[in-house]
């Protein structure tokens, strides 16, 4: 190797173990800088990200209770006895009940209601048990205010003996609306509550 080549590699050499490094780094100045820019990045995207949540809380809600009454109606069909979605305040009791001072919000029950309409009686089966909804979601109803039963014929029943009806879930002002039709059928409104 040459003198210069020498030279030159043991420079890089010592710039690498640290030697010659001088004073490199940030100052104190340049570090408030970058701070400063991420605070603002954040208090820009904070409220698509609350967005997000709330959107996400009401999808959420709304598909367990569509689902609890899809699954009523397809089991009263199949077993050929009434099911009943119901709400509770203590879905995952050992025993849970019906209780019709509960909100929906508090949970819910499906089970196959072969006594009492709307009341878990002592042959019931219990088939899915819903835990309460997030605080910050309000579950109300029209004509199924305290339940929804299903018929061997898949016809839906409230406790008018309506076979419609409407249950309302809203989240920080979003509202979806699940409506079933006369037929027992399920589908989705969007709306703002």
């Amino acid at each position: 190797m040459r003198p210069q080549q020498r030279a030159k590699l043991e420079s890089l050499s010592a710039k690498a173990k640290g030697k010659h490094m001088g004073g490199r780094g940030f100052t104190l100045v340049e570090l408030l800088v970058v701070l400063a820019v991420g605070v603002i990045l954040l208090a820009i995207a904070f409220p698509g990200y609350a967005f997000l949540v709330n959107t996400t809380r009401l999808a959420a809600v709304t598909n367990d209770l569509v689902s609890a009454i899809q699954l009523a109606r397809s089991e009263a069909v199949k077993r050929g006895t009434r099911v009943t979605v119901c709400k509770t305040d203590d879905a995952m009791a050992a025993m849970p009940v019906c209780n019709t001072a509960a909100s929906w919000q508090q949970g819910w029950l499906v089970f196959v209601d072969g006594g009492v309409r709307g009341v878990v009686d002592a042959g019931d089966i219990v088939l899915r048990q819903q835990d309460r909804a997030s605080g910050a979601v309000s579950i109300t109803a029209r004509n199924f205010g305290m339940y929804i039963s299903y018929k061997p014929s898949g016809v839906s029943q409230g406790l008018n003996n309506l076979a419609n009806g409407k249950l309302f879930v809203c989240v920080a002002g979003d509202q979806r609306d699940i409506v079933v039709g006369p037929t027992g059928r399920v589908r989705l409104e969007s709306k703002t509550c």
